[in-house]
């Protein structure tokens, strides 16, 4: 009787192992494809807060230089030698200019680094949940897939135990 339960438990646990096997390879290839679409989404949410960072940058030149070049048409941006020619009070209104300029762009910046950090959570989060639950799933498959090859041990050994039934014993007594 040991025989014939330790092969069905052989048949049944191999059965089970191709089916862990099969569910495994398809939780990797979700688990693959959910790292790769946040790693483009990452790569993508990283280009958008550059671009936002140098539109900024921009913005905040500008704000120091056109009501300057408004108000002293010589200065020219491109040409730094330009503002040793200034008077005290146009160097003054330039130095000034530049502080409010350099405060509102830290606030900006503050700001615009929180909007992206709050948005990057946001657009990623489904994407970590599911990265999570396939991590789980996939730790659960591998521990049930040692299980099952602790249990075809178990049945093949079974299975040797109880040949020795079947094995006739010679004695050479007639």
């Amino acid at each position: 009787m040991g025989f014939l339960t330790g092969t069905y438990l052989k048949m049944q646990t191999a059965r089970m192992r191709i089916q862990l096997q099969h569910q495994l390879t398809s939780v990797m290839s979700q688990l693959n494809r959910v790292t790769k679409q946040m790693a483009d989404m990452e790569k993508n949410l990283a280009s958008q807060q550059r671009s936002a960072d140098l539109a900024l940058r921009q913005q905040a030149q500008a704000s120091i230089w056109t009501p300057l070049q408004q108000k002293y048409p010589g200065i020219d941006p491109n040409n730094p030698a330009t503002l040793m020619n200034l008077d005290s009070a146009a160097s003054q209104a330039f130095s000034y200019t530049q502080q409010q300029a350099q405060y509102r762009y830290a606030q900006a910046q503050s700001v615009w680094a929180d909007y992206f950090e709050n948005y990057k959570e946001a657009q990623l989060e489904p994407l970590k949940s599911l990265e999570e639950s396939l991590t789980i799933r996939k730790t659960s498959i591998e521990s049930r897939l040692q299980l099952i090859g602790e249990q075809e041990k178990a049945a093949s050994d079974m299975t040797k135990a109880s040949q020795q039934d079947f094995t006739p014993q010679y004695t050479g007594q007639g």
